[in-house]
Parts: C-alpha cells; structure tokens; sequence
C-alpha cells in the first residue's frame, strides 16, 4: 500500500504491485483502472473502429471471478462501500452498472476524457493528502462520485458511437424473443435476461443498459410488449378465441391478459378485434 490511505479507499499508481488487486476484489472493494496500453492491446478489452483510443477504464466489482488485470496502468482508484455509509447519495453504488460489465465492455476514452477521469483522481490524491478533520470524508466520497458520475457520463457516450453495432444487436435481441414467444417456449419457462444476453455474447449488465439506452425500457417491459403486438396479430387475423390466444402466449389468465392489453392499447381485447 502506498502513503495515500483512508479506511475503505486506495489510490494505486503504475509502479505498484499487481498482488493487491485480486485482495481489494475479495475484500469487498470496487476498483476502476485507467490504462493506456497499445490500440492492439486494448481490442481485449473489446475496442471497436468506432472507439477512442487513448486510454481504456475496466471496472471491477467485489469478487469479481475473472481476476485478470492490464500488464500496465496509469492509476487505480479502489474503494469499499463502507466508506459511504451514513452520506446521502442520489443513487447507490450497485446502480453503478458499469463495474458489472465483462472486460470486454470497458470504455475506451478520448484524450479529453482521460484527462476528465485523471484530474477526479488528482482532486482524490490531493485530500488524502491534507490532514485528517471532520470534512475529509464527505470530501472524498464526493470527489468518488463525481469520477463515477463521469465514468457512467463516458460509458452512455460509448453507446451512442457505437449506434450501428448496438442496432444488430438490438435486431438479434427482437427477433430472438419474437422467435422464443412463437415457439410457445413462454409458456414452459421465462425468457431472461441472463439468457438473452448469453445468446448476444454480453454480460447481463451491458445488456440491460443497453436496452435502456436504445429501447427505452427493461427487458421485461419489451416481453410484454411484444406479447401484446402478437396478441394484436392473432385478434386481426385468426378466429382463435381470447383463451386461447392467452394461453398460447403464455399470460396467466384471461383477466390479466385483458388488463395489460388495455394499459397498453386503450382498448379491451374484445373491442380492438371488433374495429380491427
């Protein structure tokens, strides 16, 4: 550990020891790294043409499985969530998606942005430095969560560039699900994210921002929704009653079925069909 210390925090430069990373992880700490190894080093790390390529941040959760670490760093802020207790944040650090994303989902920054992410760092370095009063925690915690707040601010500007690449997989995703609900495999078991983020080769936390970014909603809310443009298919076009259409997509009942057609819709089952 270096000089720079404060229970629940550490800040590691580039001529430290690899060792600590996989007892930070065990330890309950979140650790984001900034890299800024070669352009053909970083597509490991799932770069894309469409990428910056001047330093890469890989976030890892506590206990994380793979224990894999860049050969080289710039710096390494690692924090546990202790250090938060008791300070009043607008969201929890688990809602920090980012450091649940696979090595292969790290963000690859821009020069400016590098130099956003290292000033946060600096600002951190800068009061561990100062003596130890009342004010120094809340000070630090801030300084954490104004570099998160830039890190989640970078990784949703990663998404956009990468608007082609997310449209095929968006693409892949409906017509995943689309063929999962008319193979009448709903009504044996769920479609879950976990499974549909497997199937497109991303870890699930990628996978559900992703869908929020690009959807606007979760991928429960997109089941349900693509169950009612199937129900809506199935009242113009074949002479199927409503229980059956029910049960052949899988709803629990007529009576919720009814229900969510008409919040969604504005219109029963009954009556869409009449005007349809």
């Amino acid at each position: 550990m270096n000089e720079l210390q404060f229970p629940g925090l550490y800040i590691g430069c580039a001529t430290e020891s690899h060792a600590i990373f996989p007892y930070l992880c065990r330890s309950g700490y979140y650790c984001l790294i900034l890299t800024d190894s070669p352009v053909e080093i970083c597509t490991r790390y799932g770069r894309l043409h469409c990428d910056y390529c001047d330093g890469t941040i890989i976030g890892y959760r506590p206990d994380t499985v793979c224990m894999e670490f860049p050969a080289s760093y710039l710096w390494t802020v690692a924090f546990h969530p202790d250090l938060f207790k008791g300070r009043i944040l607008e969201k929890t650090i688990e809602e920090y998606t980012f450091f649940s994303y696979a090595l292969k989902e790290a963000l690859h920054v821009s020069l400016k942005e590098k130099q956003i992410l290292s000033s946060c760092v600096d600002d951190i370095r800068r009061e561990l430095h100062h003596g130890t009063d009342s004010y120094k925690r809340t000070i630090l915690t801030r300084h954490i969560i104004r570099l998160l707040d830039y890190a989640t601010r970078f990784y949703e500007r990663q998404f956009i560039v990468r608007e082609l690449n997310n449209e095929r997989l968006i693409r892949l995703y409906e017509k995943l699900v689309r063929q999962y609900i008319d193979e009448g495999k709903l009504t044996k078991e769920p479609l879950t994210s976990s499974y549909c983020a497997g199937q497109l080769h991303l870890s699930e936390a990628y996978f559900n921002d992703l869908l929020e970014l690009q959807l606007g909603h979760k991928h429960n809310c997109h089941i349900q929704l693509q169950r009612i443009e199937i129900a809506k298919e199935k009242l113009r076009s074949s002479g199927k009653s409503i229980s059956q259409i029910v049960q052949e997509l899988g709803f629990p009942s007529v009576q919720y079925f009814s229900f969510l057609f008409k919040k969604i819709t504005g219109v029963t089952p009954n009556d869409y069909r009449c005007f349809s």
